[in-house]
């Protein structure tokens, strides 16, 4: 009767949890580096606001081009004449009459009524530019101010793979952080059992429980810090992605493993910085600089425009019958137009657009030694980091030995409970440091990626 009732509690049991293993068994989606990448490339805020400069300067360019082609505007209007202007000019007509009609008591000067009650026209302009240098300039400094925003672009999409990767791999090496303190706590645990046993048949004393129990104290306040640290740091990529801070955020867990593989793998790069994105950038702002040039020299040229123009006019006391008159009018013109003086303010415009564009010059060699010296740099990083990993890698694996082997001998009473808080002291000590070592090393893989213009391989 036992056996049997202790079956049905088992199955009710076991039915009761199933909802519950159900639920455990559809785990909230985790990222890979690849997938934060991609989501990251579409929904980076800045990334946005880039594209659409780019979007921009295409309509930029557009507008310049719409200059050279003809201007064509159209106009009218209709006037209702209340009162018509009156003019006074001498009594020709008196003077003129034969001597004998003359009046000689007529006045010097007559008035007469100019135009009609309605007048009204229409008609239609066309300008187009012939020769004007600093318009068909402009045209080339709108391409290429469109080929800057694209490189902008370009730059941007770097800067977030570059800044994603290094929160996506901070971020695991916080969590492997995180875990190495869990372990260290259930060590402490463990070794409190131990001592907790030892005390209740007189073999320690509640000093050395005390002694435990505020090393574990301390080691949870470390990790506490370290998980607020892991939540600060999702924060931050959820930002750099464009990702909903209400929403949770998994990434995988850390291959310890197949980072150290990734980066004992990297051959030394060799580095030609006339393909990397800023020294591409720096060129073509010194082609911006030398069309701006052009373009104060262009001001001081002449521009010739053509015009053309037809209207027709309309007069009359009324809008019909044969006092209602209409003419057309018609023309086309040749305009020039010569600069001649501007107070030499023309003069200092060119001058200065030429020193510009010779501290270009320094700033593209300044520009070519930096890049030179962040892959030297990023490489000798890498290089350091790879040694303090293996270096790291073995203090650890010795202190886990010392660990153990303190541990049996506290078991044996060979070893003092000191020497086991030390020895628990000192593997905490040489994780993190491996820890460390990882986290660095991945920063400095992914400055030498940078550095080097490859590194958009990560989201291959």
């Amino acid at each position: 009767m036992n056996t049997k009732k202790h079956v049905l509690i088992l199955a009710i049991g076991m039915a009761a949890s199933l909802p519950v293993l159900g639920q455990a068994s559809m785990p909230q989606r985790a990222y890979s580096l690849k997938q934060c990448l991609d989501f990251a490339l579409e929904n980076n805020n800045t990334l946005k606001k880039d594209r659409l400069k780019l979007i921009s300067s295409v309509q930029d360019k557009q507008e310049v081009v719409g200059s050279l082609l003809p201007q064509i505007n159209a106009s009218g209007g209709l006037t209702r004449n209340i009162q018509k202007t009156t003019i006074a000019m001498p009594n020709f007509v008196n003077s003129m009459m034969p001597p004998a009609m003359q009046d000689p008591n007529a006045p010097k000067y007559m008035t007469v009524t100019m135009g009609m009650d309605y007048a009204a026209n229409w008609g239609a302009g066309l300008t187009q530019q012939i020769v004007n240098l600093a318009l068909f300039n402009a045209v080339s400094i709108a391409k290429v101010a469109g080929e800057m925003a694209e490189l902008g672009v370009k730059m941007t999409e770097n800067d977030v793979i570059a800044q994603t990767a290094s929160l996506y791999y901070g971020i695991q090496t916080l969590a492997y952080a995180v875990e190495q303190f869990e372990e260290s706590v259930s060590l402490l645990d463990r070794t409190l059992s131990i001592v907790e046993a030892n005390k209740a048949i007189g073999l320690t004393r509640q000093v050395d429980i005390d002694r435990i129990r505020v090393s574990k104290a301390n080691l949870e306040t470390q990790k506490n810090g370290m998980e607020q640290a892991l939540n600060i740091q999702k924060n931050l990529l959820k930002l750099q992605m464009g990702f909903p801070m209400a929403e949770e955020l998994q990434i995988r867990r850390i291959d310890v493993d197949q980072m150290e593989n990734l980066l004992q793998s990297v051959t030394q790069p060799s580095l030609d910085v006339t393909v990397l994105l800023p020294y591409k950038m720096m060129k073509v702002r010194q082609t911006m600089l030398d069309k701006q040039h052009k373009a104060a020299v262009y001001e001081t040229l002449p521009v010739i425009t053509l015009g053309a123009n037809y209207s027709m006019n309309y007069m009359g006391d009324r809008f019909h019958g044969e006092t209602f008159h209409h003419f057309p009018v018609s023309l086309i013109s040749l305009n020039l137009r010569i600069p001649l003086f501007s107070g030499l303010s023309r003069s200092a415009k060119i001058k200065k657009a030429k020193i510009e564009l010779l501290m270009s010059d320094a700033d593209e060699r300044n520009l070519a030694q930096t890049l030179v010296m962040s892959h030297d740099n990023a490489l000798r990083q890498l290089e350091q980091q790879l040694r303090t990993i293996g270096s790291q890698k073995s203090n650890k694996a010795l202190a886990e030995e010392v660990y153990h082997l303190t541990e049996s001998n506290f078991n044996n009473g060979l070893s003092s409970l000191s020497d086991v808080l030390n020895a628990s002291s000192s593997l905490i000590q040489a994780r993190m440091s491996y820890v460390n070592a990882l986290g660095e090393g991945m920063k400095a893989y992914i400055d030498l990626k940078k550095a080097v213009g490859t590194i958009n391989d990560l989201n291959q």
